[in-house]
């Protein structure tokens, strides 16, 4: 899956209700992202946070692990959802198998451990392709 960013800021977004719950996730007082607007990323996976997607990526090629950011910010220009992808009920999310049998991966990954690095490396490889 494949989106590009048409709004990096979320005090753009047109709809106020939008906005507030995003704030819930996102603290900065100035609204600004670090996305380019009109560049493509890959999505790596998705987690519903009160019923509306946010899509997991990297927004520079070294990142050992991807953030989650709101589904309003971007416009699909792939909709295609990886093959590598399944669903974790118990975390409301769309991720790489790895990821969807383990509460714990998105904690060790975030954290560095190096096992979690690895595993998101190749399966952000394989997604890359797709």
């Amino acid at each position: 899956m494949k989106v590009v960013c048409e709004i990096n800021n979320i005090l753009e977004l047109n709809d106020s209700s939008v906005v507030d719950r995003i704030k819930k996730y996102i603290h900065l007082s100035d609204g600004q992202l670090n996305f380019e607007k009109n560049k493509e990323y890959c999505v790596y996976g998705i987690v519903f946070r009160e019923n509306s997607p946010w899509y997991y990526l990297c927004l520079d090629e070294d990142d050992e692990s991807p953030t989650a950011y709101p589904a309003e910010l971007f416009k699909t220009t792939d909709g295609c959802l990886s093959s590598h992808w399944r669903l974790s009920v118990q975390e409301s999310s769309l991720v790489f198998d790895k990821w969807a049998s383990d509460s714990s991966f998105y904690e060790r990954l975030v954290e560095e451990d190096p096992s979690a690095i690895e595993q998101f490396k190749s399966y952000r490889s394989l997604m890359d392709k797709e």
